[in-house]
């Protein structure tokens, strides 16, 4: 799979086209409080629980699937949970793990679910239905052991994976398939892997070594530049805020930093708002609606996904309002709001049929 940065797009807007300016739910997975608990992600207010049925036990990685749905990992129950994306309503048992797998990490490729296994020290393919596909990353493969929930698809389209118990990110080649050691045991000081994040550009990563509470910057080979956060407790998820802030996963906050200097901005969320226990993972819920403001006026939009075959999927396509350009750019008054999906399917090698659905809720 190749992954490429698509497309900004002058709309004039109708009614039918714009999304809304509310800010997307920002997902915190509680391990021991087994549920995934739902914040605002401007003001840090906790909104509810994600499931009060008891139906999540290990709380680890959360997604949206090709499909429009959100995906729970539930690790305690061997089980990938599908949930309608808006409502938060349970829909179904989307994938039922082998036993004593330990289900952490999950990405989505194509139409399929690929699920890191803890226990199974490597990462097994599912369709959306169910099926067991065989294995992206066969047991101990790279060496590692202990897969765990920050597994990410790269910008290179490389399948990455954390090695909790052998300290260490192991990456999966997508054009021969073939396993190795991308970040070597205790290379710069990691210990207990969690989460992977590329930095702007893809040619740096930010991983949280949750051992002992740091964030240690590497780069494209793999090699350590050394450790820019520090004095963390238990640091676990990390993502991009859509303020443009990075986002790191505490044992007691989900904290703020500036993504250049990693300077501390503040506190986003307390876990105690929130009664979360055990934080694994972040992620961020887009909110649908119509933004009335948009009607009528141009904008672009914006958005990257993969290309499969001859097409180009693009199904988190975003547009920017709030600051003004050059000197008085302002990142504080910078407002991203979800538009909708595209694709984009060559017939040859100068046409192509475009679609998009942008209906909102």
């Amino acid at each position: 799979m190749k992954t490429i940065g698509i497309i900004a797009l002058s709309l004039a807007a109708g009614s039918a086209l714009a999304q809304s300016s509310a800010c997307p739910r920002l997902l915190v997975s509680g391990y021991f409080s087994n549920n995934v608990h739902v914040f605002d992600s401007c003001t840090g207010a906790f909104e509810r629980l994600l499931d009060s049925s008891g139906r999540i036990a290990g709380a680890q990685a959360t997604g949206v699937g090709p499909d429009g749905k959100l995906y729970v990992v539930s690790e305690g129950s061997g089980q990938i949970l599908r949930y309608d994306a808006q409502s938060l309503a349970f829909e179904a048992v989307a994938v039922t793990l082998p036993a004593n797998f330990g289900g952490t990490g999950m990405v989505f490729n194509g139409n399929e679910i690929w699920i890191a296994g803890y226990n199974y020290d490597g990462v097994r393919r599912f369709s959306l239905t169910g099926e067991s596909l065989g294995d992206a990353v066969a047991p101990r493969a790279g060496g590692l052991n202990g897969a765990d929930n920050g597994m990410t698809i790269g910008p290179d389209g490389r399948l990455y994976v954390p090695g909790y118990d052998s300290d260490s990110v192991v990456r999966r080649d997508s054009v021969s398939g073939q396993t190795s050691t991308f970040i070597a045991a205790g290379a710069g000081g990691l210990n207990e892997t969690r989460g992977i994040l590329f930095e702007t550009g893809g040619q740096t990563l930010l991983v949280t070594s949750e051992g002992n509470g740091r964030v240690i910057r590497y780069n494209a080979s793999g090699a350590a530049i050394g450790s820019v956060i520090t004095g963390l407790n238990r640091p676990t998820g990390i993502a991009y805020h859509p303020d443009g802030s990075l986002l790191v996963a505490d044992a007691d906050a989900v904290r703020k930093y500036d993504p250049q200097s990693y300077a501390l901005r503040g506190t986003l969320a307390t876990v105690a708002t929130g009664q979360v226990d055990g934080t694994t993972y972040i992620s961020f819920l887009p909110r649908a609606g119509i933004d009335q403001a948009q009607i009528g006026s141009q904008y672009w939009v914006s958005g990257s996904g993969p290309i499969e075959g001859r097409t180009i999927r693009v199904d988190q396509v975003i547009s920017t309002v709030g600051p003004a350009f050059g000197a008085d750019y302002n990142p504080a008054e910078l407002v991203i709001e979800r538009w909708g999906s595209l694709r984009v399917q060559f017939t040859s090698c100068t046409r192509a049929v475009f679609s998009w659905d942008s209906t909102g809720a």
